[in-house]
């Protein structure tokens, strides 16, 4: 079996300078105070690994210092291993730098190592980020090579077994005290421990070294656990320099949308639901939560809903990191479509909005407590038969359009119609027979009575309006 490892020495970093490449960048331990790895800007500056923060600052005064973080660092492996799995299977985590994928299961379907490296390879280019890659028989071999730099793509089985007698034991899983004692002894590279009984190793070193020899020629296998494709989406993000302004926010967030376009293409889902948590550093986390009521996929839909919450959003203290997490995910539906309907008046049918798009959109900007759909009450009063409730999805609305349409074929009522009428103050043509409707309250004895007529106004408009026992003169609504 073939296993191919690949190595990610600078993971983080790669990560950081990808968005402000031209910038001298190190990360740097907290509490030593000493350098842990730097990009390539920052060593042209003489900056290494290892040197103090103070004389590194000296050396480069616009280097820009992040500490290291396990948790950002955990996100972006599984990132790549979100793109890889598109192309290869058998992809198991190796925090926190580096991925084991079973590749000898996959020749066959590319045709060859050659072809499916240069469609590894080609991927990871993309992603800007500095790898180490290594074949071998085992996957503890393949590690072991590519931990220790060397990018071993051969599938000549003596060259590698060659290359990784040549490696040394401090880029092996053995324990630092068992390193030393080997290095006491001279023992310094995997030849000289291989070319030993193992017997004699047995009996003069610690379980630890045959147990790691057993795993390197696959006698002792080490069990690894593959990548599933995760069911929810949910993305931590540090940023590289604090944000005090919420239009700015939309610029590290536009990654985060794209991602989670792709990651609903690729399960044919919808999304309703996102939650955006932006963390301070002396105030508590604020969660910024965006609805799309019909269902949304596209990153550039999500982003204007976004920009339209962050417009009333004021930031009590600068953001340093924020959160992106998909909620109420269902299935996507697919929709008819004619030849006519590409195109509309020359516009892209891409760039049109929706009933249920147009709504998202006056959420995100009045708040959805402010919009409202009518409901249809079984009355024949007009002040009680039209209430008012929550927006619907498009579908369940034209259900209950078409039903009160059944149940009242007879009526003709106007598209915008008033609560409570107001008193006609404009000469009037009348275009219909009066609908008469009378309702006695039973409380009171009073008997209602009102006889509406379709009309017309000077300015053509066609209105709903009634006459009252005494003559006076509404206006209910308007016809579209």
């Amino acid at each position: 079996m073939l296993w191919l490892y690949l190595h990610f020495p600078s993971l983080l970093l790669d990560n950081l300078s990808a968005a402000a490449p031209a910038v001298p960048m190190a990360l740097a331990e907290p509490r030593r105070h000493q350098l842990l790895a730097v990009n390539a800007e920052a060593a042209q500056a003489g900056v290494s690994v290892g040197q103090s923060v103070a004389t590194a600052v000296l050396l480069c005064p616009k280097l820009q210092l992040f500490p290291p973080d396990e948790r950002r660092q955990q996100q972006l492996l599984q990132q790549l291993c979100v793109r890889l799995y598109q192309y290869t299977g058998d992809i198991a985590l190796q925090p926190p730098d580096g991925l084991c994928i079973r590749a000898g299961t996959m020749l066959q379907l590319y045709s060859g190592f050659a072809a499916y490296w240069q469609q590894l390879q080609q991927l990871l280019q993309v992603q800007q980020c500095r790898v180490i890659a290594a074949c071998a028989s085992t996957p503890v071999s393949a590690r072991l090579l590519a931990r220790a730099g060397r990018q071993c793509l051969t599938l000549d089985p003596e060259q590698r077994l060659k290359a990784l007698q040549q490696t040394e034991l401090s880029y092996s899983d053995l324990s630092t005290e068992v390193q030393q004692q080997l290095a006491r002894l001279g023992i310094r590279h995997i030849g000289q421990l291989q070319v030993l009984a193992p017997a004699e190793l047995a009996r003069r070193f610690p379980h630890e070294v045959v147990g790691y020899l057993q795993q390197l020629a696959g006698d002792s296998p080490r069990p690894l656990q593959f990548y599933r494709p995760a069911s929810q989406f949910q993305h931590y993000l540090l940023l590289q320099y604090e944000i005090s302004q919420t239009e700015i926010l939309l610029r590290p967030v536009s990654p985060l949308l794209k991602q989670l376009q792709q990651f609903l293409q690729q399960r044919n889902q919808l999304c309703r639901c996102l939650i955006l948590t932006l963390y301070f550093r002396q105030q508590a986390p604020r969660q910024i939560r965006v609805q799309a009521m019909g269902g949304e996929v596209q990153a550039a839909r999500w982003q204007s809903l976004l920009s339209l919450q962050l417009e009333q959003v004021k930031l009590p203290e600068p953001v340093y990191a924020l959160e992106l997490q998909a909620l109420q995910l269902s299935a996507a539906v697919a929709q008819n479509s004619t030849l006519l309907d590409d195109k509309q008046s020359g516009i892209e049918k891409n760039t049109t909005l929706s009933k249920v798009q147009l709504l998202s959109l006056l959420a995100a900007k009045l708040g959805q407590q402010v919009l409202h759909s009518p409901a249809y009450v079984s009355c024949h009063w007009p002040e009680q038969s039209l209430q008012r409730q929550a927006p619907l999805p498009e579908k369940e609305h034209n259900s209950t359009a078409a039903s009160l349409m059944a149940d009242k074929p007879y009526a003709i009522r106007p598209s915008l119609q008033l609560a409570e009428p107001v008193n006609l103050t404009e000469p009037i043509q009348l275009l219909s027979a009066p609908e008469r409707l009378e309702s006695l309250c039973w409380q009171s004895g009073v008997l209602r009575q009102r006889d509406y007529y379709v009309a017309r106004n000077r300015q053509g408009q066609q209105l709903w309006v009634f006459k009252t026992p005494a003559q006076q003169w509404f206006i209910h609504g308007w016809f579209s």
